[in-house]
């Protein structure tokens, strides 16, 4: 019996359903799945490199192999099929044409959020976006240390300096007087 915690879950075939971003997020959060990944990505997966791996990595390759991120040629050599690792980050509508969203959600992850997909280039934009993050972690009269602000913003997106840093640019949050915490300003709270 595999180990969930080091296999990826099988997913559909990309002609059977639409494609699914979560269990390839879920392999990548395991070590082995991500060495195995990387090496495939690299080339450097061949039958012999594949004689060396872990128990974890072997059952990683077989995971990957399932969803279908990985493929397997003739001789057992594994690479990334960057067509399938493509497929989730497409998000269609009806009819196969792009799905049109307004305001912060053509921003987010299926146009719902949490995790920001592109940081907007226009400053008003990413105004908006950042003041729906602001908005979705932090309570008005809440006061966070840093690592508190970095737990909550990484639910949004990798780069939590980067959040922190364009939040206190736009004056959407402020460093207390210590400068260890962080808090919305008392001017641009929701009432």
């Amino acid at each position: 019996m595999s180990d969930p915690a080091n296999t990826p879950a099988p997913s559909p075939h990309p002609s059977d359903a639409a494609p699914d971003w979560k269990p390839i997020l879920a392999a990548l959060g395991n070590e082995a799945a991500r060495t195995v990944f990387a090496r495939a990505a690299l080339g450097t997966l061949d039958p012999v490199a594949r004689g060396d791996l872990t128990t974890k990595e072997q059952k990683s390759v077989e995971g990957w192999l399932k969803l279908r991120i990985l493929t397997e040629d003739d001789i057992g050599s594994v690479t990334v099929d960057g067509n399938a690792l493509r497929a989730p980050l497409t998000v269609t509508a009806r009819g196969g044409q792009r799905e049109a969203r307004d305001g912060v959600g053509k921003f987010l992850v299926d146009g719902r959020g949490p995790r920001i997909n592109t940081m907007p280039a226009s400053p008003a934009e990413r105004t908006e976006v950042l003041r729906w993050v602001r908005d979705h972690a932090l309570g008005a009269d809440e006061v966070l240390t840093e690592a508190q602000l970095n737990q909550r913003l990484h639910v949004f997106h990798p780069d939590v300096a980067m959040l922190r840093r364009y939040l206190v640019d736009a004056s959407l949050l402020e460093r207390t007087a210590t400068g260890t915490e962080y808090a919305i300003p008392a001017d641009s709270r929701i009432p």
